[in-house]
């Protein structure tokens, strides 16, 4: 076994490890014969070396162009290069989606040009970049999730129950629910619960500075400094129903943060989580159909019952990661065949437990299926900005391939193809900004 670069792998070549990216997202396991269409996938997510087997390094002191394969400076990799090769590498993903669609053909237009744009700039940083030294291996190998299945699978009603966390939630959260469902509680009760919470208080603000309500800021410009410093400006602003409505999809977040690392990057699971609901508070502010705070929220939390299913259900979860890489399914089919349910029928209930607003759980419930309730608007403003954020790799809660787009939900949401490209180029270049809101120190995955 030897750790081979990027610019030496070639067709043919066997991994002697699983292939894992940078934040240890799992890519193709030990054992695969290297094709042209695995390379890729590995340049798309700006793989740097490899254990293959049987492999040999390059010649020593052997550098520059002979070394790496890589053009000179005059012909530098340009996205355009790579459109028939990011064709490819999208197409599998995409086996779901009904392209003669007009929006859906659209989105994988964007996905294509993104992708080549990766594979782009991972091959300009590989040409300029020495060859890395090799790694020492880590003790674990690296392995990807366990895969046994062990014992029944209990209901979805038995794995809410056996969770104390789920249970015990903060204070803040009580009271913060208890002022949504009391039509007179005042916009001042609101911000003096949210203010008891220190933490929670700081993330709301820097939320509501981010460019991402710049709008909102904007309409009270004449009446508000620029930067909202209290949580009582930011109550005027926002309002102090969706404020508290914010507040409790934020205050959340921290039950969920020991998830074994081995199933999720927990830092990509919340960037498709924050993408996903600042997409869908446009999408709800485009359409009208539901309110923008209650729509980001719902995104938020759209995928909270897969993160119980990682934690109670590991190897069933661990199973259904590795086949959804592996064979002709979405992890969602597969959630549904092991499990008899899905994460968004799991992820509803945990809002009901919580007495969630009816609307946010039927919004979470619904997002993968449009024929039960009996008004689509709202799950479908979920259910589109789910496939956008899958689609467009805007980071990832274990989906691989890109679950289809169902039309009723395009046309519910009377969505354009014009609409699309503005809505998420305005959406992508806040999301670094969010996500840092809501994890100071982190970069978004």
């Amino acid at each position: 076994m030897v750790k081979v670069r990027f610019s030496d792998l070639s067709p043919g070549m066997e991994l002697a490890e699983d292939a894992m990216t940078p934040s240890g997202r799992f890519l193709m396991p030990r054992g695969t014969r290297l094709e042209r269409s695995h390379l890729t996938t590995l340049a798309g997510w700006g793989i740097a070396e490899l254990d293959v087997v049987g492999a040999s390094s390059p010649p020593a002191g052997e550098t520059g162009a002979a070394a790496t394969g890589q053009p000179p400076a005059a012909e530098r990799p340009k996205p355009a290069d790579f459109l028939e090769q990011a064709m490819e590498a999208v197409k599998g993903r995409f086996v779901f989606v009904d392209l003669r669609e007009e929006v859906a053909a659209t989105v994988f237009r964007l996905s294509v040009a993104r992708t080549a744009k990766r594979l782009a700039r991972a091959a300009l940083e590989e040409a300029d970049k020495p060859a890395p030294a090799p790694k020492p291996q880590s003790p674990s190998g690296a392995r990807p999730a366990p895969v046994a299945a062990a014992g029944p699978i209990p209901s979805p009603e038995d794995l809410l129950r056996e969770d104390p966390q789920l249970v015990s939630l903060p204070e803040v959260f009580t009271r913060i629910n208890e002022v949504l469902r009391n039509p007179r509680s005042s916009v001042d009760e609101a911000a003096r619960i949210i203010g008891t919470d220190a933490s929670l208080s700081a993330t709301l603000l820097k939320l509501v500075n981010s460019a991402f309500y710049s709008r909102a800021s904007r309409a009270v410009e004449r009446r508000f400094p620029a930067k909202v410093d209290s949580l009582t400006r930011a109550v005027m602003i926002v309002g102090g129903k969706q404020l508290a409505t914010l507040a409790l999809g934020v205050s959340v977040l921290p039950i969920f943060r020991d998830i074994p690392p081995e199933y999720i990057n927990m830092k990509a699971f919340w960037k498709h989580s924050i993408g996903c609901g600042m997409i869908a508070r446009a999408l709800a502010e485009h359409s009208g159909v539901c309110g923008g705070e209650s729509s980001f929220v719902a995104g938020l939390l759209h995928d909270i019952g897969r993160l119980v299913l990682y934690k109670h259900l590991p190897g069933p979860s661990g199973l259904a990661l590795r086949r959804s890489r592996e064979e002709f399914c979405t992890l969602t089919m597969l959630e549904k065949e092991l499990f008899s349910f899905d994460h968004g029928y799991l992820g509803g209930l945990l809002l009901r437990k919580w007495q969630y607003p009816a609307a946010l759980e039927k919004m979470v419930r619904y997002h993968h299926d449009l024929t039960e309730p009996l008004f689509i608007e709202e799950p479908a403003v979920i259910h589109v900005a789910d496939f956008l954020c899958n689609a467009l790799e805007i980071g990832t809660s274990g989906e691989w391939r890109v679950p289809a787009l169902l039309p009723e939900a395009a046309e519910a949401l009377s969505l354009s193809s014009a609409d699309l490209k503005g809505l998420v180029g305005g959406v992508e270049e806040s999301i670094e900004e969010v996500f840092t809101s809501f994890f100071p120190g982190d970069e978004a995955a």
